[in-house]
């Protein structure tokens, strides 16, 4: 019972396996975390790597350049948009219009 709670089986599903279905479902959550473990360590050391560059490099990339799906595009305003912004801005901080 203590190795069905582990590998996350229901009281009812542990009941209604045989032995030999228990011991292949725990080898194969065994095979599972092991996969996991290997996925994280390899995670650890390319984030290792990306830090070393940054710390230690001359000229360490920027963001864009190690993720470029991390920072999504802006757009580029019309002229006639960013005077409405920036019209937008000078009314809400109290200026006025000239």
């Amino acid at each position: 019972m203590e190795l069905a709670a582990r590998i996350g089986l229901s009281r009812s599903e542990w009941e209604a396996m045989t032995p030999r279905e228990l011991t292949v479902w725990a080898r194969a959550f065994q095979d599972r975390m092991e996969t996991e473990r290997r996925g994280q360590q390899i995670q650890i050391y390319n984030l290792a790597a990306l830090i070393r560059g940054m710390i230690w490099g001359k000229n360490p990339p920027r963001l864009e350049q190690v993720f470029p799906d991390a920072v999504p595009r802006r757009q580029a305003m019309s002229a006639d948009e960013m005077y409405s912004q920036a019209r937008a801005l000078n009314a809400m901080f109290g200026g006025k219009e000239a």
